[in-house]
């Protein structure tokens, strides 16, 4: 037991250590980009478990899954502060958040859209729903990137055809008008 005790904690020094570039998405499957784990905020840093030239295996704090090899960059130093004990008010919980964000903690999925888009919308983009009238930036949030983006000029409106692995999306002027399995 001890033999295996120590070889974890010795494959655990061992790891990588890179910081994000960017607010990055923490995939679970590296092959299916609507399965978004978490949001990583830019300058966190993570342990890089399998490094890759497409997608890394990492680990951030509790959580690991798969990000893009090229949003990971060099640690960046860390400088340690001292807390600074301050009056309690009703402003505190969002201080609190802003300062969890810019130490590098987690932020969650959730809260984050909640807080972009409200309650309830937030949480029907959490649980990768889209609807008539979504806008381009919401779908991203809710499914992630397409693999491939074909526009189109009609009239006075540009048309973009969203493709994901096994579904489209179908935008006119970045609003969603229709969807559906890819043929």
């Amino acid at each position: 037991m001890l033999v295996l005790f120590t070889s974890m904690t010795i494959s655990a020094q061992d790891l990588q250590k890179a910081s994000i570039k960017g607010n990055v998405r923490l995939f679970s499957d590296k092959d299916d980009i609507t399965s978004v784990i978490q949001l990583i905020p830019d300058g966190s840093t993570v342990e890089v478990i399998k490094p890759d030239s497409i997608y890394s295996f990492i680990r951030f704090g509790d959580l690991e899954g798969y990000v893009k090899s090229d949003r990971l960059g060099a640690p960046e130093p860390v400088a340690t502060v001292a807390p600074v004990s301050q009056p309690v008010d009703a402003a505190q919980p969002q201080q609190q958040q802003a300062a969890e964000q810019s130490a590098g903690q987690p932020i969650d999925r959730y809260d984050a859209l909640v807080a972009k888009y409200g309650n309830d919308i937030g949480k029907r983009l959490y649980q990768h729903k889209v609807w008539k009238g979504v806008t381009a930036d919401m779908a991203v949030d809710s499914w992630g990137k397409p693999k491939q983006i074909n526009r189109m000029y009609v009239d006075q409106s540009v048309d973009e055809e969203w493709i994901y692995s096994k579904k489209y999306l179908y935008f006119r002027d970045g609003i969603l008008i229709e969807w559906g399995p890819v043929k």
